[in-house]
């Protein structure tokens, strides 16, 4: 079938070009080739008008950087020395600066961006977006379109990342994904029962919500592993282990033959029952001996065992065989006659919840009362939180490891920080998790870190116990500018190398576990008082730095590391400052 618009644009095009023949001054020229420009652009996939934040513009006469808070710094009761990360500032800012550290770093990412239901969830340009607006879906989807593409750099290519959405801009989104991520790459679009009953809306009462999953790419991923459903353990686990050394242990009996298997060269022979009779699985085709492992060569009509013999030998000395009698057997004897018998393979209940079960793409389990419960304990006023459980869930499926980092840039109450704390706590974990939200009527202050510092120190900010606190610690970044047209723009910078190390190691230079020295007047400084370094783990040194054979002796079997470029080496030289 013909493609009538491709025809279409190819006779607009083919008419431009006569038009450029006949107009060949400049203005036309520029003119014709914008149109030229449209014509030949995509014309499949998400198109919209793109819209400019005043973030963005702001990045064209300033440089973000990182100002730490040390009187928002939180330390743990039990003395962890790695350090997670709340930056307040809009994330978009607190992004590029982690573009710097993170780049291929981070494990999994959680987003809860705004649902842009024409309420006031979502604000651009620091003006709601409302229903009303002509652009309410490309603000947003510019909105989202410069933070996706940040995140896809900042994943490692293991990498997984969660987005919680509403089905308003659903489709807009998956569609956006798909670009930045790869349509390739998208793992589910998870439904998630966020509430039961309710009477709101006209024709349908919204009581669920989105999670859209994708990876950085989808070869690399690990296979998702969730644990198993407890209405089907309580269903199919139902036998317990009466005697040898599994005794107590739940199980499944499982049959070892199945009338769905292909027939199979090595797994149709005799099984000696308790009784001494013999069993085959259905078919026509016996061995020619009737004996205990006898086998035969079976038709692709006859029924085979799912094991081979070995591995059936293998299985019965461990004791996990079963003979059960049955009065409508499927099993036959040597003169084809059915059998009393049933034989079951154990498919005991540790091994399976050690091996895990692939998850379905619904999410029933962790509705929003949880959260307002949580916060509620937390003594934390905020509404329309998602439940930790929830995120602990999610991350649990990707197999992160115990030194996971996980980030996320519209952190709202802090969730996502609770949850890795959590996690970490019920496996002796070393995960970090990077937190990024605006300060927008004192959210950032007053309830993300309220929130996690509570859940650090046990206790409340009105000083009520809440628990006996969990191990961990906590740095407070506020994101702020250097003017792109200082003086001394590369003095300027260099006062925050200490946040941008912080950050990408997760630790606080304190002067002696971490030492940052920046030229060589401290560098001798710090030789001449080494010995009283007793707890010197790292040091950081500034590349202009010039080290003498003895200092280079004296930091043999020190961890260090120069101060990479990466930082602000593209600011300075597009200030002209370095070559």
């Amino acid at each position: 079938m013909a493609n009538l618009s491709q025809e279409r644009r190819e006779r607009m095009l083919a008419f431009l070009q006569t038009l450029k023949a006949q107009h060949t001054d400049d203005d036309s020229l520029i003119a014709f080739g914008e149109i030229e420009k449209e014509l030949k652009a995509k014309k499949y996939g998400l198109v919209w008008e793109e819209h400019e934040e005043e973030v963005d513009v702001k990045m064209r006469t300033h440089i973000p950087v990182f100002v730490a808070d040390e009187n928002m710094t939180v330390i743990g009761n039990q003395g962890s020395e790695r350090f997670n990360f709340l930056l307040e500032g809009d994330n978009l800012h607190s992004l590029r600066l982690l573009e710097k550290t993170h780049r291929g770093k981070i494990d999994v990412i959680y987003i809860d961006p705004p649902y842009n239901t024409g309420g006031k969830d979502f604000i651009y340009d620091d003006s709601f977006v409302g229903s009303d607006d002509a652009f309410i879906h490309s603000k947003w989807l510019s909105f989202m379109n410069a933070r996706l593409h940040i995140a896809h750099e900042l994943l490692k290519e293991e990498g997984i990342i969660f987005i919680s959405i509403g089905d308003y801009e659903l489709s807009d989104l998956k569609l956006l994904c798909d670009e930045v991520f790869g349509e390739v790459n998208c793992l589910g679009i998870v439904p998630r029962l966020m509430k039961t009953g309710g009477n709101k809306g006209r024709f349908f009462s919204p009581n669920i919500d989105y999670v859209l999953v994708y990876a950085k790419n989808y070869l690399s991923a690990i296979d998702f592993k969730g644990e198993l459903d407890e209405e089907l353990v309580k269903k199919l686990y139902n036998k317990t282990e009466t005697e040898g050394t599994r005794k107590g242990e739940r199980y499944r009996p499982f049959g070892l033959y199945q009338s769905s298997l292909d027939a199979r060269p090595n797994q149709r022979y005799y099984i000696e029952c308790p009784d001494g009779s013999f069993v085959i699985p259905p078919g026509t085709t016996m061995p020619a001996i009737v004996a205990d492992g006898e086998k035969v060569l079976p038709n692709p009509e006859d029924g085979c065992w799912r094991w081979s013999q070995e591995r059936y030998k293998e299985e019965m000395a461990k004791g996990n065989i079963l003979f059960t009698k049955s009065k409508s057997g499927v099993l036959i004897q040597p003169d084809g006659s059915k059998s009393k018998w049933n034989v079951y393979t154990k498919i005991w209940l540790s091994s399976r919840e050690e091996e895990g079960q692939t998850p379905t793409n619904f999410i029933s389990k962790f509705e929003n009362r949880h959260s307002a419960k949580e916060l509620k304990d937390l003594g934390i006023d905020f509404d329309f939180a998602k439940p930790t459980g929830l995120i602990k869930y999610l991350f649990s499926l990707t197999g992160a490891g115990k030194e996971a980092v996980f980030l996320d840039f519209f952190a709202g109450s802090g969730t996502t920080g609770q949850a890795v704390m959590e996690m970490n706590k019920e496996d002796d974990g070393n995960r970090r998790f990077i937190l990024c939200t605006n300060n927008e009527n004192g959210i950032c202050e007053n309830v993300t870190y309220q929130r996690l510092k509570t859940v650090i120190t046990g206790k409340r900010q009105d000083g009520s116990e809440y628990s006996k606190g969990i191990s961990a610690n906590l740095m407070y970044f506020r994101t702020d500018f250097v003017d792109k047209e200082s003086e001394e723009l590369s003095e300027e910078l260099l006062k925050h190398i200490r946040e941008m190390i912080q950050l990408e190691h997760g630790i606080k230079i304190d002067d002696q576990k971490y030492v940052i020295i920046m030229d060589d007047e401290e560098m001798d400084a710090f030789e001449q008082n080494f010995s009283s370094y007793t707890q010197l783990k790292a040091v950081f040194i500034n590349q202009d730095v010039f080290l003498s054979s003895s200092q280079e002796e004296m930091l043999e079997n020190i961890d260090s590391y120069i101060i990479p470029d990466y930082y602000f080496d593209f600011e300075l030289r597009e200030a002209g400052e370095i070559w």
